[in-house]
């Protein structure tokens, strides 16, 4: 998803009209669907809100021991279903697109793996860190981060968007509109891979395909709006996040999702430069 600044006036400038919709998000669920042998559950529901409209999929994964986050580096930018079929992930499985990259196709903060860097924090990278310290899953900011050899996965990403249960989202964020993705994790531990995106932003689509266009860096919600559908309720439409990191959406946007249920493949209209996975031992 990386632009130099010109390119991104240039692309701004020349987005589509918002799409007309009311101002407070209205969202209908259309499909939740529960894996027959594990936690793991896909919704998908529709959202109508100021500026665009489009889908909101989640793929939740309950707290438990039967629950593994793994990060997925890469050696240059892929795109996310490739990244994860070279790790053979055992199904069911969902991933996301992970962090940012920089124009010469490297990583712009923290990715380790395995309980190894492949990656260093950078400045750049973005002020929130998802890591994985004795196997419990947390959000951290950049500066709260403690390196150490119970810390077996950790990828850093700009930025984070909600802490304990509130939009770090300010009124001077940008209002540009893409297609987004975040993780998040709820009051109980449950952890979400979350993508939203514009009707508008869909090139073609299957049953299990939906590929994305170039308008996933042009429609869309803004960063606040994407916060917002994070911190509400699931009875609400939202997710439930008491702590949520952005990842690279955009053109990066991407989801690969599969179990004895549903599988579903959100494939980007770029590549990524790393993923992240979440498996379930199938009971």
């Amino acid at each position: 998803m990386k632009h130099l600044l010109v390119g991104c006036l240039l692309i701004m400038g020349c987005a589509p009209e918002p799409a007309p919709a009311p101002a407070d998000p209205e969202t209908e669920v259309v499909e939740a669907v529960r894996a027959e042998q594990s936690s793991m559950t896909l919704s998908i529901r529709e959202v109508s809100q100021e500026g665009w409209s489009g889908r909101l999929v989640v793929a939740s994964f309950t707290n438990g021991r039967d629950r593994h986050v793994r990060v997925l580096p890469s050696p240059r930018p892929l795109p996310l279903s490739e990244i994860v079929a070279g790790a053979s992930p055992p199904e069911p499985f969902a991933a996301i697109d992970g962090g940012f990259y920089d124009t010469e196709g490297t990583p712009m903060g923290l990715v380790r793996a395995g309980g190894q860097d492949h990656h260093e924090v950078g400045e750049r990278g973005g002020s929130g860190i998802l890591m994985v310290r004795d196997g419990r899953v947390s959000i951290v900011h950049r500066d709260a981060y403690e390196p150490g050899a119970n810390v077996s996965e950790a990828l850093q990403s700009i930025d984070r968007l909600v802490n304990r249960g509130s939009s770090l989202v300010g009124q001077a964020a940008s209002r540009r509109r893409a297609a987004r993705s975040a993780v998040a994790i709820d009051a109980l531990g449950d952890l979400h891979l979350v993508v939203a995106f514009d009707e508008r932003a869909v090139a073609s689509e299957s049953e299990a395909l939906i590929q994305m266009s170039g308008d996933a860096t042009r429609t869309g919600p803004t960063l606040s709006q994407m916060a917002e559908l994070l911190v509400r309720s699931p009875e609400d439409g939202g997710v439930g996040a008491r702590e949520a990191l952005g990842l690279d959406g955009g053109l990066s946007t991407s989801m690969v999702v599969k179990s004895d249920a549903r599988a579903l493949t959100i494939l980007p209209y770029n590549a990524t430069i790393n993923g992240l996975l979440v498996t379930v031992n199938a009971s």
